[in-house]
């Protein structure tokens, strides 16, 4: 299991992580803390579903009004955010359109992930196909096998 092997990598180079999460609605937070022993390094996760609770963890209106949620610039205040709530070394943030319908402009399987290491700052505009639950489960597939990649050069 993919969760595991970042999980063992996060504890092996004692690390902290924690996650802001919308069109995921929590499956990343799920997928780390169905695993034993999560609590050594996955310290929490906020699931911002909606424009006024990213607001109220830091996100500025002004980014969502000007960029949408669906953006670069969302997910980017979105991991910040996080990563100085929660204190940790790592944030992860998601955020896109799983469907079934085009939201905002932007169309179904449209995503935006954002990695925050430190100050390093590593972001993906990734396009999935299929239904909804697929293009969530790709998003947090894709996160935990970048976050190995990236914590493997660490």
């Amino acid at each position: 299991m993919i969760a595991r092997d970042l999980l063992n990598l996060l504890k092996e180079k004692n690390l902290t992580i924690s996650s802001m999460e919308s069109l995921t609605g929590g499956l990343f937070a799920s997928t780390i803390t169905s695993i034993a022993g999560a609590s050594k390094c996955y310290k929490g996760s906020f699931v911002t579903y909606t424009n006024e609770i990213k607001n109220e963890c830091g996100v500025k209106k002004e980014t969502i009004d000007q960029y949408g949620v669906i953006s670069f610039e969302c997910v980017k205040e979105m991991a910040i955010c996080s990563k100085k709530i929660f204190d940790t070394d790592i944030a992860i943030s998601f955020s896109g359109n799983a469907g079934p319908e085009a939201s905002d402009g932007k169309e179904v399987g449209l995503v935006y992930i954002a990695i925050l290491i430190d100050k390093y700052l590593y972001s993906y505009k990734l396009h999935f196909k299929g239904e909804r639950n697929f293009i969530r489960n790709e998003c947090v597939n894709f996160a935990c096998k970048k976050l190995i990649e990236i914590l493997k050069n660490y």
